[in-house]
């Protein structure tokens, strides 16, 4: 019939959310701008000229310079490098040790539960920046010990993670029929269990990445994490705060790249909540 309505065909890819593509395109700046930084910068990032120092943003250099006539462009885009390791290697550290030790809590319940549990809670009143300060007492500053810090941070994070999913679905029909087939806990965890875990952690890890992100240049800030002449986001702005009314753009674009790299982390992990949780696309 010419006069029937057509109804819409539906999707049966659901359209990606706004957050999950702003937080894709800003976290690929990031990333890209942390690679470029390996093969090219503007300018030597540790390269002194003290003539040549405290100059305004200009063509020659689009970010200014700093008091030791440092191109800040280029060491915005070499700190980004240190950000991106110390990140990546804590979130790895904290989930390769945390994702087992919650997934052993889930199965083994009773006292191997109590214990883990008791001792996520011992390491939550250790924040990074307390454990960082007992590590640098012991063996000094640097970026290993930032990294160390940060792990151990994560680590009782995805253990209560892990541990609160798993729980869940310890107690569904298909890993109930695992068990009557004769599957041991370890084989049901591995095949069963830590498989539809990996959305909520996939989320999580992106958000402690942006986390880490800060905690790096906290560390920095008050010179434990990175040591010069290695640049970092967290001594940049620590060495601009005594020329904040001379020279303030020393500390407006390092801390704009900070907040635009969590920024987009967070909406990357908004995102692919949306994108990974069935009930969220439901909703929608």
């Amino acid at each position: 019939m010419s006069g029937a309505v057509r109804k819409p065909r539906a999707r049966l890819v659901p359209a990606a959310s706004p957050s999950l593509v702003v937080g894709l395109v800003v976290t690929a700046v990031f990333v890209g701008m942390a690679l470029l930084s390996l093969v090219w910068t503007p300018w030597e990032p540790t390269a002194l000229n003290i003539l040549n120092k405290l100059k305004p943003p200009s063509l020659a250099h689009p970010l200014g310079t700093d008091f030791f006539g440092r191109d800040v462009l280029s060491q915005i885009m070499a700190g980004a490098q240190v950000s991106i390791v110390v990140a990546v290697v804590a979130v790895l550290v904290g989930a390769g040790i945390g994702v087992p030790l919650g997934a052993l809590a889930a199965a083994r319940g009773g006292l191997v539960d109590d214990l883990v549990m008791r001792s996520t809670d011992l390491a939550f009143a250790f924040p990074a920046l307390l454990t960082a300060v007992i590590i640098t007492a012991l063996a000094g500053p640097g970026a290993v010990n930032a990294i160390v810090a940060i792990g151990i941070f994560n680590i009782p994070v995805f253990a209560r993670l892990t541990r609160g999913a798993a729980l869940g679905l310890w107690k569904r029909d298909f890993v109930l029929a695992a068990r009557c087939a004769g599957k041991s806990d370890l084989a049901i965890t591995i095949e069963h269990v830590l498989p539809n875990c990996t959305a909520v952690l996939v989320v999580q890890a992106t958000i402690q990445f942006a986390l880490a992100i800060v905690a790096e240049a906290g560390l920095s800030y008050v010179g434990l994490g990175v040591q010069p002449p290695q640049p970092s986001w967290g001594k940049m702005l620590f060495d601009a705060q005594t020329y904040v009314y001379s020279a303030p753009w020393l500390a407006i674009f390092p801390g704009l790249a900070i907040t635009i790299a969590v920024l987009g982390l967070n909406l990357l992990g908004d995102g692919l909540r949306d994108a990974l949780d069935p009930k969220v696309r439901r909703a929608r």
